[in-house]
């Protein structure tokens, strides 16, 4: 499933979403609650430290359904204080919100009065994509996204995609460096090559023609 389709499926779960509309905000519109744009941030952030570590939301601003590039706007605690909010030419904020800002602060975007905007989420290995990278920490971060998507479920953990591998957008090919010595070539979906663990057992290395782009993980290869 490419990442797009994993973010979709989440949100069926109860996990994630894809697009969430209705954060659009001007003169003659109230601000929204920031815990609406940053859906399951909180969630995450109630994870000990020790059981998060090895994945990240990732959050993506959309305009008018398409990635909005850079935007400003302030995130407005209940005493009226405000912290400037800023997304980058990528569509993703410079910063993620706090779990305090979350429990009680507003969001503020300078857009125009009849622009949409929404917010693609997303769940990702938080290693630096590399040329070279250590099987054993692609298959803990996987594991690992795993047990914190079952705890936020909760009650509808059943419900949940199983991750399975990470996939490597933006690498051409890769090879899996075998104990032996032997190398051998990663398999692809979406044009990308893609590491699971229960398909390649024994790699001690993954070596890339070219660094990834970014990491992703994929439910179903």
């Amino acid at each position: 499933m490419d990442r797009r389709g994993l973010i979709l499926g989440l949100g069926a779960a109860g996990l994630g979403v894809g697009l969430v509309p209705g954060l659009a905000s001007a003169a003659d519109k109230a601000p929204v609650k920031l815990a609406k744009a940053f859906p399951f941030l909180d969630r995450y952030l109630a994870l000990p430290a020790g059981q998060r570590d090895r994945f990240v939301l990732a959050y993506t601003f959309r305009l008018n359904g398409k990635l909005s590039g850079e935007l400003k706007g302030a995130i407005i605690a209940a005493d009226g204080r405000r912290t400037r909010f800023l997304v980058g030419p990528d569509g993703r904020p410079t910063r993620l919100p706090t779990l305090i800002e979350l429990q009680s602060a507003m969001l503020a975007l300078d857009i125009p009065a009849d622009a949409k905007i929404g917010v693609q989420l997303d769940l990702e290995p938080s290693l630096a994509p590399a040329r070279e990278m250590n099987p054993r920490d692609l298959a803990a971060a996987i594991v690992q996204a795993n047990a914190g998507m079952a705890q936020a479920a909760g009650m509808l953990s059943f419900a949940t995609p199983r991750l399975t591998a990470v996939g490597f957008p933006g690498a051409p090919s890769g090879d899996a460096i075998l104990a032996d010595g032997r190398r051998e070539a990663l398999p692809s979906a979406k044009g990308a090559p893609f590491y699971a663990p229960a398909r390649l057992t024994g790699a001690q290395r993954l070596v890339f023609a070219r660094p990834p782009a970014r990491l992703t993980f994929l439910d179903k290869v």
